[in-house]
């Protein structure tokens, strides 16, 4: 009988093995041991008290049903999260799961006693809800993850001014321990004018419409300070809505290292002057806005106008058969929108509204330059200089038109 000659698979598994082991440690090790992040300015660590909580949050495994991390393409979750959330927590609690809501901004948005009823009969203030009932925590328990939950976020009781180093929102005070020591626990900053001060700091949050995804405020800043084919197409549309702070890209990165809350560019207003410039220099910027406004009227009229009408009042033949009508863009709101407001509402469409995504039709240059003229409008109520000018219909800048109409033979 011949012998059968088997495989030895011994040197091809220890090669694998070998392998494997250098991915590891190329990939996962020598990062781990060389990684030193600076340390952002920005940044106080947890109090005795937030750290029990963040073990009784860990313990019931909260951070199954909820992330605590907010991402660029995260709409509905408020400024994208910084390293100075996380910096100190080890190991990360960022979950992956959204079955509730993302806790990354949570802290400051709700009192005290909203958080406490929450956690004991969560379907008392949110009917509906999947989320278990936690009125078996001791009081000690709740005060703690109360204030944990407090801490998270740009408004919550940890953030820093990285101007002054100083507690925005909360103040450190003496207290007692569960166990009867003194320890440091951070409190609402407002005390007594607690409810003033929430108004105050919702008014601010608006005004700045913190609810902009970071993903078209990074796209702006990109198309301003950025090197790219499309930033150079958008060049001059761009700087027409937002003048840079910053010479590029890198400047920007390494001033935000000491604050990161600088902004990338300054918004150009297009207000009509009460009194027309004499110097050259004042009259011809002002004929350029118009001029630019101008070129965004056009684009306005074929696509947006016959919804939010011609001067952008919202009474567009199309608009009064709809259910919820079409913007009037003369409302005080939109006189304060920012550019990344804008471009991220005309890129991306209004959810629950029949107003299209743009991104699929319109160039980021055509987008800039609708801005232009929906800055405008909203500012000056109306089409102001621009009602004597010529607004050409097809009016598309020529370096970004996707398609152009070629005679029928």
């Amino acid at each position: 009988m011949n012998q059968v000659n088997r495989t030895n698979y011994i040197f091809p598994a220890i090669g694998m093995g070998l392998i494997l082991s250098a991915i590891i440690f190329v990939v996962v090790l020598i990062p781990r041991w060389t990684f030193r992040p600076p340390q952002p300015k920005d940044l106080r660590n947890y109090t005795a008290q937030e750290l029990r909580g963040r073990t009784v949050y860990t313990r019931e495994g909260c951070f199954y049903c909820h992330s605590m991390v907010s991402r660029p393409q995260d709409w509905d979750n408020g400024t994208k999260s910084k390293a100075s959330d996380y910096y100190y927590d080890e190991w990360h609690l960022l979950g992956s799961e959204r079955s509730g809501p993302d806790l990354s901004q949570i802290g400051g948005k709700f009192p005290d006693e909203y958080h406490i009823q929450h956690h004991k009969q969560p379907r008392s203030l949110k009917p509906g809800s999947i989320m278990p009932n936690y009125e078996y925590l001791s009081d000690q328990d709740m005060t703690d993850l109360t204030a944990y939950m407090q801490s998270l976020g740009s408004n919550g009781r940890r953030a820093l001014d990285p101007l002054t180093g100083q507690l925005k929102w909360g103040e450190l005070v003496d207290a007692k321990g569960p166990t009867g020591e003194i320890e440091k626990v951070a409190v609402w900053k407002g005390g007594a004018n607690f409810v003033a001060d929430r108004e105050r700091i919702a008014s601010e949050n608006y005004d700045q419409h913190l609810e902009t995804p970071y993903k078209y405020t990074a796209e702006v800043e990109e198309l301003l300070l950025g090197t790219s084919h499309e930033a150079q197409l958008s060049k001059g549309a761009v700087q027409a809505v937002a003048t840079a702070n910053f010479p590029t890209e890198e400047a920007l990165r390494e001033a935000r290292v000491e604050n990161p809350d600088l902004r990338a560019w300054s918004e150009v207003s297009y207000k009509e002057p009460d009194q027309i410039p004499t110097d050259l220099a004042g009259l011809a910027a002002l004929q350029k806005r118009r001029t630019i406004a101008n070129q965004g009227r056009g684009i306005y009229n074929q696509k947006c106008s016959s919804c939010h009408g011609l001067t952008g009042n919202g009474r567009g033949w199309a608009s009064a058969s709809m259910t919820k009508r079409a913007a009037n863009f003369w409302e005080d709101k939109f006189e304060n929108y920012r550019t990344d407001t804008w471009y991220w509402r005309i890129r991306r469409g209004v959810p629950g509204t029949q107003m299209p995504r743009w991104e699929f039709d319109l160039s980021p240059e055509q987008t800039l330059y609708l801005v232009a003229f929906q800055k405008y409008i909203s500012q000056n109520k109306g089409l102001g200089a621009l009602k004597g000018m010529d607004a050409p219909v097809y009016g598309l800048p020529p370096s970004s038109a996707k398609t152009s109409i070629q005679p029928s033979n």
